[in-house]
């Protein structure tokens, strides 16, 4: 097994890796049939991954908190903030921005793809220093790695109960709730429901390839989330489940790298799409690469699996930090619009 050390407990008691796809597939499989507690951080490409049992994590190298319906879990306390947070960024040129998105849309008159979510990376700076930002931010998944990155996000990605019933809520729909009739607003936008609707559809497919039976529960609801400034977006939401089989924690690993990446950061459909986002974004991030951004972390707790698509996220290379935000463009898209939208999703939720 090809294993590479990526750093080390200060402890030398054990040594944190970073695993291969197979390996983790194998890992998280092995995990699961000796009904070990575990966490995982998957990479957006599935180059860079984790899979470690939670007796093995100290908060020094990975804090985490699990706060949905799902799950509580938490190896870390939360802090009082001492101070208003403060954030400010220095923005891509919106022609630099243009460019990616002229190639996202001419791909998309092409028909090669509906759907395509593009990112970007903006320099940012915050007057806490980066190792503390998760005990302030309020989130219901939360992840942070030693001199990495920190996410604090919104999004599930797929949840599995004491049954094996497992649930996906897409998340694709951004507003600012002060708009008039901000809700009404974004649940009828065409291009905002063609958007949602294709990524309802492309979590159905990907569903049925690992369960018996796959049903949408809830189609477009709301969701508010307030930014550290006071002021609140609306994000719209899905809820798509299906029935996994009998013997589904023996083969963790293998039926959940079967759903990535996941559809509301990549697009429909996929293989083509993510072949469109690798040249689109090449100038977007640093080395061309989201890395971990848009992957997914989750737990898996002996039990019930819960996890969430790492979105708002801050990155370290070396002393600088960079924000890491953006959207699905589809034939519809106006460049201005979704550029402030991206823009927009810059913000720490201290509150």
């Amino acid at each position: 097994m090809a294993i590479e050390i990526w750093f080390v407990h200060v402890s030398q008691l054990k040594l944190m890796l970073k695993l291969s796809k197979k390996d983790t597939v194998l890992e998280m499989n092995k995990l699961g049939q000796l009904n070990c507690p575990f966490l995982f951080i998957i990479g957006f490409d599935k180059t860079e991954n984790i899979v470690v049992s939670l007796n093995e994590i100290s908060p020094e190298e990975i804090k985490y908190a699990f706060k949905d319906e799902f799950s509580t879990y938490q190896n870390f306390f939360d802090e009082e903030l001492e101070s208003e947070l403060e954030i400010s960024s220095e923005l891509i040129s919106f022609d630099l921005y243009k460019k990616s998105f002229d190639f996202v849309k001419n791909n998309l008159g092409l028909g090669n793809s509906f759907l395509t979510n593009l990112t970007v990376s903006n320099k940012i700076e915050v007057n806490i220093p980066f190792e503390k930002i998760i005990n302030f931010t309020k989130a219901k998944y939360k992840l942070w790695l030693k001199d990495t990155f920190v996410c604090f996000s919104p999004e599930s990605f797929v949840s599995v109960d004491l049954e094996g019933k497992i649930s996906s809520f897409p998340m694709k729909g951004t507003i600012d709730a002060s708009v008039e009739n901000a809700e009404q607003a974004i649940l009828n936008d065409p291009k905002e429901k063609f958007e949602h609707t294709t990524i309802v559809d492309l979590i159905r497919n990907d569903l049925s390839k690992i369960c018996e039976k796959v049903w949408v529960e809830r189609f477009r609801y709301i969701d508010k989330i307030r930014r550290n400034s006071g002021e609140e977006l609306l994000q719209v939401s899905s809820e798509v489940c299906g029935q996994l089989p009998k013997d589904w924690k023996n083969n963790i690993g293998d039926w959940f790298f079967e759903l990535l990446p996941a559809g509301s950061i990549s697009g429909a459909p996929k293989e083509k799409t993510l072949e469109i986002i690798s040249e689109a974004e090449m100038n977007l991030h640093q080395n061309g690469r989201r890395n971990y951004y848009t992957g997914v972390f989750g737990l898996f707790d002996g039990e019930i699996l819960t996890s969430a698509v790492m979105i708002r996220f801050i990155e370290k290379n070396k002393n600088a930090l960079v924000y890491k935000s953006g959207g699905g463009i589809t034939s519809r898209s106006d460049a201005r619009k979704e550029y402030k939208e991206l823009n927009q999703k810059i913000y720490v939720p201290v509150f």
